[in-house]
């Protein structure tokens, strides 16, 4: 009877260690990691809405360099979703509100756009990790922000005839037909393997030996050469870049993605200046999408002035 006692006891301390131990796992997987105006954000939330980002870091293992990208993007990612709760509840202060009626336009003209059945729709999403009433939601998130910043934020942007002719003379090369540069890239695993061969070049080798020995990029054992390419089918972080460069220069290091790249502008071919009535309506979508850029950095500032925000990331 009493050994019997025992085994019962030693069982209700077994099962209390595990339960205890499951509760601190819950713990430690998901917890807060910010709160806005009273609505709370877990650690859950971010790591499903981070997941698509972190898909190329899937069984890699991960430099210093991949730990501190990663960490940039959490905070990045949170900081949409603060975004996306402030911008939910000034819907709700305005009473905007969005319908099932649209919502669902919207969810039949992406499967019609994409060739899709509901249940196939259904099938990509789950592949993606996400059922069809979080994609129903995340479509009316999407709906109502568009509305509330065309309504606060894009009808105060505003693109005059004077700013359009005037980028056009300060930008004319940008805006010449069948330009080429010729270049040569040295392509590093990073940043700050960029800046150590960018000092071995500036004092002991040159830019084509340093691409044979240390590039990853295309062509390394032609110096990294590239050939001519179109100057507007470039990266507009390239441009700006060679902009500064002069034929036979080389580019200070800089960062491409995760990745670090030095550039060598070998040659340039002038193309024909196009017309400021051909490029009128490219330089206004440029300039509009700077100033809205500015506007709604501006609008989200405020809009977190005023409200209680606290990150435990």
């Amino acid at each position: 009877m009493y050994k019997k006692i025992i085994n019962i006891f030693l069982l209700i301390f077994i099962f209390l260690l595990i339960f205890i131990h499951r509760g601190y796992s819950v713990e430690i997987v998901d917890r807060i990691v910010a709160v806005v105006d009273g609505e709370i954000i877990t650690l859950v939330d971010l790591n499903k809405r981070l997941a698509p980002y972190l898909e190329k870091f899937k069984g890699k293992e991960l430099s210093d360099n991949d730990k501190i990208l990663i960490m940039k993007l959490k905070r990045k990612v949170l900081n949409d979703m603060i975004d996306d709760i402030l911008i939910k509840n000034l819907a709700k202060k305005y009473k905007i509100n969005v319908s099932d009626l649209e919502i669902k336009n919207y969810i039949n003209n992406f499967r019609t756009r994409n060739n899709l059945t509901t249940e196939e729709l259904k099938q990509q999403l789950k592949l993606e990790g996400m059922t069809y009433e979080e994609f129903y939601n995340k479509v009316r998130d999407d709906i109502l922000r568009h509305r509330i910043i065309t309504a606060l934020v894009k009808r105060k942007v505003l693109v005059t005839e004077k700013e359009i002719k005037s980028y056009y003379e300060e930008h004319k090369k940008e805006y010449k037909k069948n330009k080429k540069v010729c270049l040569k890239i040295i392509l590093l695993p990073s940043y700050g393997k960029a800046k150590e061969i960018y000092q071995e070049i500036q004092s002991n080798i040159d830019f084509e030996t340093a691409a044979k020995r240390y590039s990853i990029g295309p062509n390394a054992q032609n110096g990294g050469d590239l050939g001519c390419l179109e100057y507007s089918d470039l990266n507009s972080k390239w441009k700006e870049v060679l902009d500064k460069l002069k034929a036979g220069e080389i580019s200070r290091p800089f960062e491409y993605g995760d990745k670090g790249v030095i550039l060598k502008l070998v040659n340039i071919q002038s193309g024909i200046l196009e017309s400021l009535d051909k490029v009128k309506n490219k330089i206004r979508q440029k300039l509009y999408a700077k100033k809205f850029e500015k506007l709604f950095k501006e609008f989200l500032n405020n809009l977190r002035k005023k409200a209680v925000i606290e990150i435990k990331l």
